[in-house]
């Protein structure tokens, strides 16, 4: 009898720490647990008054958090389990949805050699311009100047950071709106679908900005386009869903020539009883809304945090028609005259997070506070940078190996490029003419190029490489191998590129 007792005492035990154990209404394996990114929250109420509390959770994901996956291995083989990395599985954006938000680890590709962005200018209202990995920039009036500004005049302290984006008018530039920003693809955008978008960024105004206004203004919008793919028309443009949203918003009707059904997200405002009053209401971030869901803040020479927080539908408004697609994008107008070296604004720790919708009792817009900036390992940016741009611009300072090469004929080798990582999509690629191949089988004597796309044979780029054609005034006989290699010279002009920008 006593050890029946203890059976049954082990048995009720067990039965109450099951108890406690499993979650009510079959939540899954993980209930009742701190979201990232999310504040606390209640999960035990009793009589309307709350009982149990879950804890806020981490403010960004490391990168380094694991779930348990089974690996499926036949037989039974060992192991059947294993614990991985998210950033394993595919999912390195984490909570920032953006390319390249924090200029630490912006790879920055079309910025970091001399070519840099003042030969992809060319700004016209047909086109916007990719500058750092990530974003592009649009001015109806004219070209722009954007830099990687370092040094300790550019020091971020909540940050830690000594580089920002800097976005300034070339000494013509005056009286037009300037923007920056960057569009977002369907699996960048599927999780702000439905969702509050949740928009934040550090601002620095430059001198003569703040001399001349100091404001600036923030968008975001969304779309039906129906194309994932970019096409890059000329060689440093943006994709054309982000170069018709640049147009889109600002051409002199919102939505002309953007994207289709384009919509202005409409910003929350900070207090759900304010919205009556007549505009200008203010934001959360200290905005104030104006026009087509544009807001303006008074910028600042000192680095300051804004914030911009609006609900993604899943439907264009009065229509059926799926959202697919969003941007964001920060602009300013500069009015000030002669030289431009201190009218600007910088950017950093750039962020587009989404956050719940739902309405509360306590959240009357849902949840429309930003996380602390989620700052990526510098190796998974640059996994996601290359993902969308691949941008050669041929060595000026040392002689490089960029493909090997099978020569077609006495006078064509083509090239085979690999690109660093799995573009997301097959890349529209474009090459202005450099670079070197070799004009003997012992590599002892070189010519240059002119790059073209191959034609010997029916080779078309993929999401891992190309093929280029180089033609020169001799090569050796066709089957033998060579080398495509740069110039090593301050007169270096090859680029090989690869666009896969939205």
């Amino acid at each position: 009898m006593e050890q029946m007792k203890k059976i049954l005492a082990g048995a009720s035990a067990f039965a109450y720490m099951a108890a406690l154990s499993t979650p009510v209404g079959a939540a899954g394996l993980y209930p009742n647990l701190p979201v990232p990114g999310g504040p606390a929250y209640c999960y035990n109420t009793v009589n309307g008054v709350c009982q149990a509390t879950v804890p806020a959770g981490t403010p960004t994901l490391s990168g380094s958090e694991t779930t348990e996956v089974d690996t499926g291995l036949s037989q039974g083989q060992f192991p059947q389990a294993e614990s991985v990395p998210l950033s394993a599985l595919g999912l390195p954006f984490g909570i920032n949805r953006l390319v390249g938000g924090d200029m630490m680890t912006n790879l920055a590709q079309r910025l970091s050699t001399t070519k840099g962005i003042a030969s992809l200018a060319g700004i016209t209202p047909t086109a916007a311009v990719m500058t750092a990995d990530g974003w592009w920039e649009y001015s109806a009036a004219g070209t722009t100047t954007v830099t990687m500004a370092s040094g300790t005049t550019e020091v971020l302290p909540a940050l830690g950071s000594t580089k920002a984006l800097r976005f300034a008018r070339t000494t013509s530039t005056t009286g037009a709106q300037m923007c920056l920003g960057q569009t977002l693809d369907q699996n960048q955008a599927a999780p702000l679908i439905g969702q509050n978008a949740v928009f934040s960024f550090y601002e620095l105004n430059g001198a003569g900005q703040s001399a001349t206004g100091g404001n600036f203004t923030v968008q975001m919008s969304y779309s039906a386009n129906a194309a994932a793919a970019g096409t890059q028309a000329t060689l440093g443009y943006a994709g054309s869903v982000g170069s018709k949203y640049a147009i889109g918003t600002n051409a002199g009707t919102f939505g002309t020539g953007g994207p289709t059904s384009q919509t202005a997200v409409t910003p929350i405002v900070q207090n759900v009883a304010t919205q009556a009053v007549p505009a200008p209401t203010t934001v959360l971030g200290g905005g104030s809304v104006g026009s087509n869901g544009f807001v303006t803040f008074a910028g600042s020479t000192t680095w300051t945090r804004y914030v911009v927080a609006g609900l993604i539908p899943a439907t264009i408004p009065g229509t059926a028609t799926a959202v697919t697609d969003v941007s964001v994008e920060v602009c300013f107008t500069p009015t000030g005259t002669g030289a431009s070296t201190s009218d600007w604004i910088e950017l950093q720790g750039l962020q587009l997070e989404a956050k719940p919708s739902t309405v509360t009792p306590t959240l009357p817009n849902g949840v429309i506070t930003p996380t602390a900036f989620e700052r990526r390992p510098a190796s998974v940016e640059a996994l996601i940078d290359y993902s969308y741009w691949y941008y050669n611009f041929e060595n000026q300072s040392a002689i490089t190996a960029v493909a090997n090469c099978v020569n077609a004929s006495v006078t064509v080798t083509n090239c085979n490029i690999q690109f660093p990582v799995p573009m997301r999509i097959v890349p529209a690629v474009q090459y202005t003419s450099g670079f070197q191949a070799f004009t003997t089988t012992g590599y002892s004597a070189v010519n240059a190029c002119t790059l073209a796309v191959a034609t010997t044979y029916a080779v078309v780029p993929s999401n891992t490489g190309t093929v280029v054609q180089c033609t020169a005034t001799t090569i050796p006989a066709a089957g033998t191998a060579n080398i495509l290699t740069t110039l090593g010279t301050s007169s270096a002009t090859g680029v090989i590129s690869a666009s896969a920008e939205p």
